[in-house]
């Protein structure tokens, strides 16, 4: 039985994974597939895991480092969202307290905003219920004054005030690795940098994959009942290679994130604020960095290697100089990026930032 994720033991792993008949074979290496194979074993199901790239290499370790409430989707009306994906956050913050930190965060209030002053109490106070959030942790209102005290470098014209709650601050990769990990402690067998290169098929029915390691020629077959396909943003390359791609399908959105120095951008607290287009964005200070994103563009390119583009570079300094007109960051203050994709379900005729986020839509 497998002991640790450590490569050490890759060639113990690929024999146990090309010798024992498996219940359940999860592809992907994310925190999705980390998820149901931790689910899956601590059930009692004998379990592998294969993943093409490293572990959360991709939008797993590319998000905005929180896991987060979901008071956007409230925005949009997806109250069922709101309450599932906070009871899941609790869940996440009581099993791993080491990579989950409460952030409170500031959602600042101007006239002709997305949000007014009661829309905002209510709102917050609906998604404190929903999100099932602890008594010390739920939001409060704060006058303009309070605000500013917060965060003096706000936007000053039309400022009314503020909502103040709470979101989890984490390392995203490491929370997959974490999940992983105890998955490995109740028995599941996981291998990264192996990449599914096609089925195995009897009577019609998919019982394995041929996968190929990606770190040398090697190719071995892994057995099992059932198969998951977990691989975010290429689930649809998967159901390609199955000719089982049917129905509906991913439309691929972009996120990016520019991290700058707090020396060049000094936030002091957690922001979730307007763009000038309606959308919303977070500016987030951690370790003596400031990090803003994200973007939300239809994205049809390389899906490993997702990059930045000029026009999204621009669109975030454009809107942390709408929000903080007293930062005068330029390109030459960004220290660093990061770019990540979101697999959604394709609906016709919506923006990306429009299309839901629930994947039973």
């Amino acid at each position: 039985m497998q002991s640790t994720i450590s490569s050490l033991e890759r060639g113990s792993i690929k024999r146990q994974l090309s010798e024992r008949d498996y219940d359940l074979l999860v592809i992907g290496g994310g925190i999705t597939g980390a998820g149901i194979a931790l689910d899956a074993a601590s059930r009692g199901m004998n379990v592998a895991l294969v993943e093409m790239q490293d572990y959360a290499a991709g939008t797993s370790s590319r998000s905005t480092k929180l896991v987060h409430g979901g008071l956007r989707y409230l925005k949009q009306l997806e109250v069922k969202m709101v309450a599932e994906v906070g009871k899941e956050r609790a869940i996440v913050y009581e099993n791993g307290p080491h990579v989950t930190t409460p952030e409170w965060m500031m959602l600042p209030i101007y006239e002709n905003g997305t949000f007014g002053k009661i829309s905002t109490s209510i709102g917050l106070r609906v998604y404190d219920y929903l999100a099932g959030v602890k008594r010390t942790e739920r939001r409060s209102m704060l006058t303009r004054e309070e605000t500013l005290n917060l965060e003096p470098n706000l936007k000053r014209s039309g400022l009314k005030g503020g909502g103040y709650y709470v979101e989890y601050r984490t390392d995203d990769a490491r929370l997959t690795i974490e999940v992983l990990k105890k998955a490995v402690e109740y028995g599941a067998t996981v291998l990264n940098y192996a990449k599914v290169e096609s089925f195995k098929y009897e009577s019609g029915k998919i019982v394995g994959v041929n996968v190929a390691d990606q770190l040398n020629a090697d190719t071995i077959t892994i057995q099992a009942k059932k198969i998951v396909n977990a691989t975010g943003p290429w689930v649809d390359t998967l159901r390609e290679k199955d000719k089982s791609k049917k129905g509906k399908t991913l439309h691929h959105t972009k996120g990016i994130h520019l991290v700058f120095d707090q020396s060049a951008f000094p936030l002091k607290q957690a922001v979730y604020f307007d763009t000038p287009d309606g959308r919303m964005v977070f500016a987030i200070p951690r370790d003596g960095k400031t990090y803003v994103g994200t973007t939300d563009t239809t994205y049809n390119d390389n899906l490993a290697h997702p990059r930045m583009t000029i026009e999204d570079k621009e669109y975030v300094l454009d809107a942390i100089h709408f929000m903080f007109p007293s930062i005068r960051v330029t390109e030459a203050d960004i220290e660093s990026s990061w770019t990540g994709l979101r697999p959604l379900i394709h609906e016709e005729g919506k923006d990306p930032s429009e299309i839901s986020r629930n994947v039973s839509t």
